[in-house]
């Protein structure tokens, strides 16, 4: 039994708030459990539905705001990574903001961090008008895709992406906002503007 004067769970922090005091073993197992059982159901919500394609043999997961297939670790390319990147772009493309948006998508690199590999694409997006067929301003965003070696091979990517000019890290959980373009669009064109050729 936990003596509840010198127990290391009846703490205080520095900025004062009191940790949670257990007054048994045996309270202290069950809440841990508990804990553990709802972080364990957080992960399988997260995991998105799982379906194999026995044509190609690869396996993808629905992620994100979407809901579009994205490989799993075990079945990662830089093809195919490309390929998932270009449907998640015309889905943002679809919406009625982007709709006269133009976007292409260029496979960066490679890097390898002990067991994970980590593919960056570069979507180039502008807004081409009549008068400049050729867009004098685009947006970068840049996608990172993890796949871990060490988990199972069914497990989803970690996939991210950064705007250009940005520090923020979005995921696919977050809903995306045209908006987020149209800044970055809306403060280079101002730049450019002030550019005397």
């Amino acid at each position: 039994m936990l003596s509840h004067k010198h127990s290391a769970y009846n703490t205080l922090e520095a900025d004062g708030h009191l940790y949670q005091c257990y007054r048994t073993t045996t309270d202290f197992i069950k809440r841990f459990v508990d804990q553990a059982t709802l972080n364990a159901f957080k992960i399988i919500n997260n995991l998105g539905e799982l379906t194999f394609d026995n044509v190609t043999g690869i396996t993808t997961r629905k992620l994100g705001y979407f809901g579009n297939k994205w490989p799993t670790c075990g079945s990662l390319t830089a093809r195919n990574g490309l390929e998932t990147v270009t449907n998640e772009m015309k889905s943002w493309n679809a919406l009625s903001a982007l709709k006269d948006w133009m976007f292409h998508v260029n496979f960066m690199g490679l890097q390898y961090k002990y067991n994970i590999e980590i593919y960056t694409y570069q979507v180039l997006w502008s807004v081409p008008t009549p008068a400049y067929p050729e867009p004098q301003v685009t947006v970068s965003v840049f996608f990172h895709i993890a796949s871990n070696h060490t988990y199972p091979p069914h497990f989803p990517l970690d996939v991210s992406y950064i705007f250009e000019g940005h520090q923020f890290t979005h995921t696919l959980n977050m809903i995306f906002r045209p908006k987020w373009l149209y800044d970055i669009l809306d403060m280079k064109t101002m730049m450019f503007k002030t550019f005397n050729f």
